[in-house]
């Protein structure tokens, strides 16, 4: 459930929340991808972009599957919302594993796109790809990386606290992106019972009901973490997180025919422990816009320049015609 906005996939089927698997799935009950093998229809994860859980299983969607430099893939089980616990589901992999077969995915693939926990992530290299049959390109002009990235199923305490709490922020952004329904679907389980939200102590259900009221006013959202912003400090010796970074949104109203545009900064503080996270903070700001420099061609520079020049001559024409009148001895009428 990471950020499914940020793999831009032109993918253009249809699509259907599966509860079991906690990720938005195509209805392969049409064979979504027969079709778009007619459309020649592709996928692709941006340079330095991440692309994990949902939004990789719609990158899989794509008949031409491709990878800027530096960008992620990564896949785990699906799984469901026990109170604030994510627990491996039977069902959910049923359905992801019947949508990945239907995309032409042979059994190891589907294993290996499905083995990982819900609490960690299976980061896909260019030589698993290949030895898995799932068919991956570079995006043209696109780097191959040195050294493939290692799959992750088990990392130390802080680093897994680290990247779990990071993937759960991504995921936020990319329920925010979702219609209200699919967005609020358990959302009250994502914030503990109080939260310090925008600097004051405020009861769950109130930050949920504000949240709504934000929600109806924009029911079209479509939110996008810029990736080199994001910032993940945890502190040692506790299960609390700070996830910090800057998001692109862009908000709209059908009804009212309203948009709306923005850069907002975040930091979220993130607590639980096992595989339980939830937010005990929040915090955003929309971004100062930045003034851009004026730019002059140089015609425009020259006369500006004369301007200048032939102010300053009169002030100076002014001054003296002022001294001289002052130095003239006055007449005297008889």
């Amino acid at each position: 459930m990471t950020a499914a906005r940020w793999c831009r996939s032109k993918v253009t089927s249809s699509s259907t929340t599966s509860r079991n698997s906690g990720a938005r799935l195509p209805r392969f009950r049409r064979q979504p991808w027969r079709s778009a093998a007619r459309g020649e229809v592709s996928s692709l994860v941006p340079d330095g972009a991440w692309c994990a859980s949902a939004c990789a299983v719609a990158w899989l969607g794509g008949v031409h599957r491709l990878l800027g430099t530096g960008s992620k893939v990564g896949f785990h089980a699906a799984y469901v919302l026990k109170g604030h616990k994510a627990t491996e589901s039977g069902p959910g992999n049923a359905v992801l594993g019947a949508y990945l077969y239907q995309l032409g995915l042979s059994e190891d693939a589907i294993v290996y796109v499905t083995q990982a926990e819900p609490s960690s992530m299976r980061w896909l290299s260019l030589e698993q790809a290949a030895q898995y049959g799932i068919d991956v390109a570079l995006a043209p002009g696109a780097i191959e990386p040195v050294s493939p990235p290692s799959h992750v199923v088990k990392q130390e305490p802080q680093e897994d606290l680290e990247h779990r709490a990071t993937d759960f922020v991504l995921a936020l952004a990319s329920r925010w992106s979702s219609p209200n329904d699919e967005a609020f679907r358990s959302f009250d389980a994502l914030y503990a019972e109080k939260v310090r939200y925008r600097g004051k102590v405020t009861l769950r259900q109130d930050v949920v009901l504000d949240k709504r009221h934000f929600a109806e006013r924009w029911p079209e959202r479509t939110y996008t973490i810029r990736p080199d912003s994001i910032s993940v400090t945890c502190a040692k010796g506790s299960d609390t997180c700070s996830v910090r970074g800057i998001m692109n949104r862009v908000l709209a109203n059908g009804a009212a025919k309203a948009t709306s545009r923005d850069v907002t900064s975040f930091d979220y503080q993130i607590a639980g422990s096992d595989q339980a996270l939830y937010i005990v903070a929040e915090t955003s700001a929309l971004a100062k816009p930045q003034s851009r420099p004026r730019v002059l061609n140089p015609f425009t520079a020259v006369g500006e320049g004369i301007q200048r020049l032939l102010a300053k001559m009169s002030r100076l024409t002014t001054r003296q015609t002022t001294r001289q009148a002052s130095r003239e001895p006055h007449q005297i009428n008889r």
